[in-house]
């Protein structure tokens, strides 16, 4: 018969106690990155051990199930031969139609409910799936992230293995495989479209071309995946499609293998540059918008506006002059030994009331000189603002007129259709066209001057703004120049489209497609210099120091006349003074550089290119079929 172990003393159990809780901090100091929490609490873990040393079993830990599919391997099969299969026989999908009813669009049947499969924990850490791939689909996949600049900084082995976790699905026609809204995270997947179209829709509209269109080897899903925000548009596939995807956990943990800080920038630049895609391509103001605010003539709907009016922007100055004035107010009424009532006008016969009534004649000569120095520099600032905006219209004109000269000199087929190199020639200007109006405006925007970057160029090829071809090209031109270069290729695209007979030459047609290039680029050269010229330092400091001064001996000079009521007309003055100041420096600032003016009251860019680009396509569409 065995002998029962000896239960521990109180001092032996106190001292177990104690070493149980240093080996759990050292435990926890020590963990390394992936491994689960209270892993060291499982029956062969080291506290398990030390309960095992005083007589006691360890208590049973509960493990959560995982959200991620764990990889099951047939008995008696090899990890390579499942992998195989899945290699082999890429898993299918049918997906949800837009039409479904409401049941069907909170639980639809997408990629992004059906994460790919995850490998289980090994030893605590997580270990990333592997789905073998051919040389040509790995080179594919590989080759279209390092398009992205998010992955440009994996090293070699980390990117190979990115490349091996990616599974390859089947999507069929209509199938909607990222819903707008989405919020559920531990569904969300990031995309890899190998062939296939789709398109990109917010609130049930599609974004204009090229927007609102996916094609080969573009990726996409990744910013809900990033930022774990719900998904801000919806992708349906317009074809039969074949993607790549992986699921957030396995995204995540190639995504934190980079240094903190490069991960860190990484994501604060990526936020800056989708900001500025998304001003060009619609998402923020979604389909429309305007370049200024519009307004109506009725009275009580403009005296309802708020957002976008002087009075935002100066009436914190009249609520600070109006509190300046009540206490100037409350130390004259102390001194003065005030006789008339409160509401009353002061007593001019009163020695301070006398000297500060001198002072408020020569008060009223400053109004004077104010007014009229405030309101023609007004006068100037809105014309500079003006040409600004004409001239952003020129160049929305021109570029118009290069496409209605194209598309009315292509070459047709029997039934009226453009051939095929012709259609070819016209798709390419378009092109061209819409990146030189990105670019150009970038030169000169600053909130879109991010595009000009390797970084945004890059990002733009991700998002399918541009060819493999043309982000090649411009690698090796200046960013400023970038512009110049999508302009020029313009004009070589349409010249070899003529000697190639896909547009019909013409002496005329030529003289006047060189004519309105050559008035385009001299339109565009020009914003710079009405920029650099748009108000002398010297006018804008002395309009600025006359009307603060002007305001500031306000409360004085009116006390003397209005009394208590000063308060009262101080604040309005203030309002109207400091107000036409502030629109008059806005004016100034055309294009928000000077970023002291929160609210959108100047020109909004984002609206002109999208305009803009609108139109490179708009002459093309409307001669593809003629009634004769």
């Amino acid at each position: 018969m065995s002998r029962p172990k000896p239960m521990p003393s109180p001092v032996q159990g106190r001292r177990l106690s104690l070493a149980a809780a240093v080996v759990v901090l050292l435990s926890l100091l020590s963990r390394p990155q992936g491994v689960r929490a209270y892993s060291f609490l499982r029956p062969g873990g080291i506290l398990g051990r030390i309960h095992l040393l005083g007589g006691d079993h360890p208590p049973a830990i509960r493990q959560k199930k995982s959200h991620h599919r764990a990889i099951t391997r047939p008995p008696h099969s090899s990890r390579s031969n499942h992998s195989q299969a899945h290699a082999h026989n890429p898993r299918r999908f049918t997906g949800s139609s837009p039409g479904d009813n409401e049941d069907s669009k909170k639980e639809p049947t997408t990629p992004s409910t059906k994460p790919s499969s995850s490998s289980p924990l090994k030893n605590g850490r997580f270990l990333p799936p592997t789905f073998p791939k051919d040389p040509e689909e790995s080179n594919f996949i590989k080759t279209t992230l390092l398009t992205n600049f998010m992955f440009q900084s994996l090293p070699d082995k980390t990117l190979d293995r990115l490349v091996n976790a990616f599974e390859k699905v089947e999507c069929s026609k209509r199938s909607v495989i990222i819903r707008q809204g989405d919020c559920k995270i531990d569904r969300m997947n990031f995309y890899v479209l190998q062939k296939g179209e789709c398109s990109v829709t917010i609130d049930n509209k599609v974004l204009p071309d090229p927007y609102g269109t996916l094609s080969e080897g573009t990726v996409f899903g990744e910013l809900g995946m990033l930022y774990s925000v719900p998904r801000a548009a919806t992708i349906t596939a317009e074809t039969d499609c074949t993607l790549y995807q992986i699921d957030r956990r396995t995204f995540r943990y190639f995504i934190s293998s980079q240094q903190p800080q490069d991960r860190e920038d990484v994501k604060t630049e990526l936020r800056e540059i989708d900001t500025a895609i998304d001003k060009i391509a619609g998402v923020k103001t979604r389909y429309s918008g305007s370049i200024i605010h519009p307004f109506r003539p009725n009275r009580a709907w403009l005296w309802r506006r708020w957002t976008g009016t002087v009075l935002q922007h100066a009436y914190k100055g009249a609520l600070w002059n109006m509190l300046i004035t009540a206490t100037i107010s409350f130390f004259i009424g102390r001194r003065a030994d005030c006789t008339w009532a409160v509401a009353m006008a002061p007593d001019k016969s009163n020695p301070i009331i006398s000297r500060m009534t001198a002072f408020g004649q020569s008060w009223h000569y400053m109004m004077n000189l104010t007014t009229f120095i405030l309101t023609f520099f007004l006068s100037q600032s809105y014309s500079l603002w003006r040409e600004m905006y004409n001239t952003g219209r020129k160049i929305q004109g021109r570029l118009n007129d290069v496409g209605l000269l194209l598309a009315t000199h292509a070459k047709r087929q029997d039934n009226g259709r453009y051939t095929p190199e012709a259609e070819a020639v016209l798709d390419d200007v378009a092109s061209f066209s819409r990146l030189f109006h990105t670019f150009c405006w970038a030169n000169y925007a600053r909130n879109l001057r991010i595009l000009l970057t390797p970084r945004g160029m890059s990002r733009m090829l991700s998002r399918g703004l541009m060819t493999q071809n043309d982000f090649n090209a411009l690698q090796s031109i200046e960013q400023a120049g970038a512009n110049n270069a999508c302009l020029e290729w313009m004009v070589l695209r349409a010249f070899k489209g003529i000697e190639d007979g896909a547009i019909k030459d013409s002496e005329s047609m030529e003289h006047a497609l060189l004519a309105k290039i050559s008035d385009l680029r001299g339109t565009y050269a020009g914003i710079s210099d009405i920029l650099d010229g748009r108000m002398p330092l010297a006018y804008a400091h002395f309009v600025q120091i006359l009307v603060d001064s002007f305001l500031i001996t306000a409360p004085v000079a009116l006390y003397a006349e209005l009394g208590l009521w000063s308060i009262l007309s101080v604040g309005i003055l203030t309002l109207f003074y400091s107000g036409l100041l502030d629109l008059a420096k806005i004016f100034l600032d055309p294009l928000g550089n000077d970023e002291w003016c929160k609210e959108n009251v100047n020109m909004d860019i984002g609206v002109l290119i999208r305009e803009g680009n609108a139109g490179s396509t708009r002459w093309k569409n409307g001669a593809a079929v003629v009634p004769f």
